[in-house]
């Protein structure tokens, strides 16, 4: 149980990095209009990770074992992909704003 509690508290602590980066860049580029956006989409996140977790719970017990690790493996390698891309993003949206 304590294992869980503490990969979900470093989730939630990376997504509100992640809004938290969104949003100062946002406030930095003077562009305060689109935050209206951003916590629409955290939001919709939070609706859709809810959703994703009835449905997965509903189903995780078909998986044996090794499908389960496999599964949590091909979503960290995403969740990798994800925030690389925003990085980059991010780098290069400074880079033209400078």
């Amino acid at each position: 149980m304590l294992a869980t509690f503490l990969i979900m508290f470093r989730e939630g602590v990376e997504a509100a990095l992640i809004v938290g980066i969104i949003a100062s860049y946002i406030k930095q580029t003077g562009r305060t209009h689109l935050m209206k956006a951003v916590w629409m989409g955290v939001i919709l996140a939070t609706l859709l990770c809810l959703a994703l977790a009835i449905i997965l719970q509903a189903t995780s017990g078909d998986f044996p074992q090794q499908e389960q690790e496999l599964f949590g493996g091909a979503i960290s390698v995403i969740a990798v992909g994800v925030l690389t891309w925003m990085v980059f993003w991010m780098r290069r949206a400074l880079w033209f704003t400078q």
